[in-house]
């Protein structure tokens, strides 16, 4: 700790180049290990300086402490300590990076922002920095949406994890639902993003965070929006249906060809098959799932992950807690929402440990 304290002043952008270049080095080793992160979390005036090191006159001093701040922000405990004490800072250096499109770090600013933004706890404190900076989701959603719109060869990938960690809030999902901005149809078809897993997976986030409320439901569903497409088309695979079954199903899963590829990755297939799991909480959820074909598709999805080839057991899981609501009658349901059910605390705790168990 005394030779942190010993170092800090070096890493002040008054300080002299090289001394700045030596004690970023040492910094940058330290982030390797969490006991280093940990221990440069507990320095405040040290994260300030590296913090203003961003905008620094040497490019390499630049790319140094941003990389650093990826690697800081990695840790919870760090990233707490990063928020808490500079959010102020912090976050409009990354959207400023990210919104430039001639920046050539604006990819790990947005891991940065990503990494702050996972701890649920912190989303709140980020989103009020960014909300202080008029349409500031809606200019990010702007360079998501457009591809090669950093001039760097930067991706901006990193901002669907982003926008997926904003949307665990209420707040965030409010912002992402709002129909007068149109953000959710902007993102939404990215589901289906080829290139990039953790673009894929962000959006998906998205989608998955947005049907945990069900007020908004009838608006998803709706033309407007229109999700259930974009959730099913990843789940199905080159599986032939007949006729009747193919008029049931949206436009976009109609014949299908022996081509079509199911989504490789079963944390994204998981997040799908949940985000149908919270579309089934209200009774007219359910009667529109059964009758655009949703339980075909997640039938053929079953045998799929029953497979020794690429089957995941908790896909598995989720598969099968939702086709147990839609093969039920509304009848033997008895509830519109069942989001408004009360749930006997013993019932709930085990739930909940049936839930960690399958994450």
């Amino acid at each position: 700790m005394e030779a942190l304290r010993e170092i800090t002043p070096f890493l002040h952008r008054s300080a002299r180049l090289d001394l700045k270049a030596v004690s970023l080095t040492h910094v940058l080793g330290l982030t390797g290990s969490k006991d280093g992160i940990l221990l440069l979390a507990q320095c405040v005036e040290l994260l300030d300086n590296l913090v203003g090191l961003t905008e620094d006159e040497s490019e390499p001093v630049r790319k140094d402490a941003v990389l650093a701040l990826v690697n800081l922000t990695a840790e919870e405990e760090a990233a707490g300590a990063l928020v808490k004490q500079l959010a102020h800072k912090l976050v409009p250096l990354g959207y400023a990076a990210i919104l430039d499109e001639n920046s050539k770090l604006s990819d790990p600013w947005s891991m940065v922002l990503c990494n702050i933004t996972r701890p649920e706890q912190l989303v709140e404190a980020v989103l009020e920095e960014l909300l202080k900076i008029e349409h500031s989701i809606e200019k990010l959603t702007t360079c998501f949406t457009r591809i090669n719109y950093n001039k760097q060869k930067g991706h901006l990938n990193y901002l669907g994890p982003l926008f997926s960690n904003l949307s665990q809030s209420k707040r965030g999902r409010d912002i992402f639902c709002d129909q007068t901005t149109g953000l959710l149809s902007r993102i939404v078809p990215f589901v289906h993003h080829e290139a990039s897993i953790v673009r894929r997976g962000g959006a998906v986030g998205v989608l998955k965070n947005v049907c945990f409320d069900s007020t908004v439901h009838d608006w998803l569903l709706s033309d407007g929006v229109d999700v259930l497409p974009f959730i099913l088309l990843p789940l199905a695979g080159p599986e032939e249906f007949d006729d009747e079954t193919n008029d049931k199903l949206p436009v976009e899963l109609q014949y299908l060809g022996p081509d079509k590829r199911r989504e490789e990755d079963p944390d994204v297939r998981k997040m799908l098959v949940e985000s149908l799991a919270q579309l089934c909480a209200t009774r007219r959820g359910r009667e529109y799932l059964r009758a655009r074909g949703t339980y075909e598709i997640l039938r053929e999805l079953h045998k799929f992950e029953c497979g020794t080839e690429g089957g995941d057991a908790r896909v598995l899981a989720a598969c099968e807690n939702v086709v147990d609501v839609l093969i039920r009658t509304e009848t033997e349901i008895g509830e519109d929402n069942l989001k408004t059910l009360e749930i006997p605390d013993d019932v709930l705790t085990k739930i909940e440990a049936l839930n960690k168990e399958s994450d």
